[in-house]
């Protein structure tokens, strides 16, 4: 699998996908060893960034705010369902550890310090710091919101 993020064309935007392994450091169950990762960054949903994991059963989202990841990468950042801090011990340097947690279980992974600069540039190059807000289209999001369902 590719290390690096290939942006895809989605009309007049570009979604940057890049692929990744993250390496399971807890094994629960019978999970563990290197995990395939889609990152996933939409302009359309600039504060997000979906981490598609590729399991045998198909594919799990779970949606993470950039913010988090950036934040993460240089000390402990984030509460509750999903947690992000640099890995401090030698055997995991130039790296982030990852937790998710869920009420059915929680998973912590490794994802190397260079791909997740790499996707976060390639973000940032897209959407600047700052700028999310101009990205969002509240209109259609409030209009999709109140749209009956049948």
């Amino acid at each position: 699998m590719p290390n690096h993020s290939e942006p895809l064309r989605s009309g007049p935007l570009t979604i940057l996908v890049s692929e990744v392994r993250m390496v399971c450091l807890e094994s629960p169950g019978d999970r563990g060893g290197e995990l395939p990762v889609s990152l996933v960054y939409d302009p359309e949903d600039p504060y997000a960034v979906a981490l598609v994991f590729h399991a045998s059963e198909g594919d799990v989202t779970w949606m993470v705010a950039r913010e988090l990841l950036v934040t993460g990468a240089s000390g402990p950042a984030g509460d509750g369902d999903v947690m992000v801090w640099p890995a401090l011990s030698p055997d995991l340097d130039e790296a982030v550890v990852i937790r998710l947690q869920a009420p059915s279980g929680r998973l912590v992974l490794r994802l190397g310090m260079p791909e997740l600069d790499d996707f976060l540039g390639r973000s940032l190059s897209l959407v600047p710091w700052g700028t999310e807000s101009a990205h969002l289209d509240l209109d259609a999001l409030v209009s999709d919101l109140l749209e009956p369902r049948g």
